[in-house]
């Protein structure tokens, strides 16, 4: 792919999606060397609070929101648990956007969309600051190759373009029979809410869900419709199929975990169970 200068980032907003947490220096000393090199650099904080090493939960997070930013977001993610070893440090462009991150799979919801892909493995140390730990890349790597994208350097100058980067397969839903289809949780937020692979193509007839021997039979639509405590269906705003309690935690009701599976079964409109 042929990158003109036309393509260059040439934007001010670089947002961060990390398992860093609040409490310590690290947020503050990425944002600090992204201003050095940037002063006019908005950086927008998605989350902070990704579980630590989780590497699918950030994937998940940043895929459900990347395309709510302004065209040329560069999106700085980091959760890396392999930091310091060979793992490659890379930038991708997809379409409008740019991400810099880990080589270990956070990206792959970019690679198996296939459309309009470059991926670049960041080792030109021009662009990095002069010293670089061996447990701080989010300060030392990433932050300042997105300062200097966001400046308008072009991404064939951060290194090599490849094509064996680390992409790990969609998680979807796997038919077992006309009636069963098993899927899996690919998220619990911190309401409790957790956040099946299922998506309205799965489920297009009436349908309920059994997990840890317990049968889901009601869906609603939005979440006060419930009583309190009740466990329901329910489309959330990233088009999964969720599973909700109204002011309580599911994940706690059902004693749950992120990549347990489940089930959906085909039902009857009368074995089917609509809040009211």
């Amino acid at each position: 792919m042929d990158f003109s200068m036309r393509e260059k980032a040439e934007t001010g907003v670089i947002a961060l999606i990390t398992d860093f947490g609040t409490s310590d220096y690290y947020v503050g000393a990425i944002k600090g060397v992204i201003l050095s090199i940037n002063e006019n650099a908005n950086i927008v904080d998605i989350s902070h609070e990704i579980e630590p090493q989780n590497i699918a939960s950030a994937s998940y997070a940043l895929r459900a929101c990347y395309e709510n930013f302004p065209p040329k977001t560069i999106f700085v993610a980091i959760v890396d648990p392999g930091v310091g070893s060979a793992r490659r440090a890379i930038l991708v462009k997809q379409n409008d956007y740019f991400f810099v991150a880990p080589d270990n799979g956070l990206l792959s919801f970019v690679f198996n969309a296939a459309k309009d892909i470059l991926a670049v493995e960041l080792t030109n140390e021009e662009f990095f600051l002069s010293e670089i730990s061996r447990t701080f890349h989010g300060r030392d790597v990433f932050a300042p190759v997105a300062a200097h994208l966001s400046n308008g350097i072009d991404p064939k100058r951060f290194g090599a373009a490849i094509k064996d980067y680390v992409c790990i397969p969609e998680n979807k839903p796997r038919v077992l029979s006309e009636n069963e289809i098993e899927g899996a949780i690919i998220n619990i937020d911190r309401f409790g809410n957790i956040v099946t692979n299922f998506t309205k193509e799965d489920a297009k007839d009436a349908f309920f869900l059994k997990i840890n021997g317990r049968i889901i039979d009601t869906q609603c639509e939005h979440y006060s419709q419930a009583a309190d405590s009740e466990v329901f269906m329910i489309w959330g705003s990233a088009g999964y199929l969720e599973i909700s309690a109204f002011q309580a935690s599911a994940a706690k009701i059902l004693k749950t975990r992120i990549g347990q599976t489940m089930k959906l079964h085909n039902a009857s409109e009368k074995n089917r169970q609509t809040c009211q």
